[in-house]
Formats: structure tokens, sequence, C-alpha cells
């Protein structure tokens, strides 16, 4: 399955939901990762505060991969206008 994301923010419940379906823990993520259970967790609270680079091994790992797609309108999967050019960062 897709899952659009333009914040930062909303990639929490998806990496914590991702890592869940392959059966890990936190601690066993960050084991594969070369990290602590602390460093996943931060990852998942503050998921903007992680360099690219660790954000695709993380999704290596849980079986994704990032994928960027030009927009085709200006309005947002709410069908609402999307008026929010601040990035996330």
């Amino acid at each position: 399955m897709d899952y659009r994301i333009s914040l930062a923010a909303q990639l929490s419940s998806h990496l914590k939901s991702l890592r869940s379906q392959q059966g890990l823990s936190q601690a066993a993520l960050g084991k594969m990762l070369g990290v602590g259970q602390v460093r996943i967790a931060n990852i998942e609270n503050n998921p903007g505060a992680v360099s690219v680079d660790q954000m695709l091994s993380i999704l290596h790992l849980l079986g994704c991969g990032l994928s960027i797609y030009q927009r085709q309108d200006d309005e947002t999967a709410a069908g609402k206008p999307d008026n929010d050019t601040t990035p996330d960062w």
C-alpha cells in the first residue's frame, strides 16, 4: 500500500505501524540498523530529525522505499487547497 506523506510528523505513526507489521521491536530494528532502542524511539517520535540516509535505511529494513511524485494539482488529499508552502523542517 502507498502512503503519501506531506509532513515529517505524518511519518511517526507509519513507521511504528510498519515496524509492528514486520514483528520487530524497537530494540530489534535498532540492532539491525546499528543503533540503540532509544534512537529508534526518537526517530519514531520525531522523524523530521533523522537524516535522509538513515530514514532510507530504516525504510529498506522495513521492506519499504521512498517515492517522489509530481503533484497534479494544488489540492491536498483532503481536497483542501495546499496553502502551506513552509517545509516541516
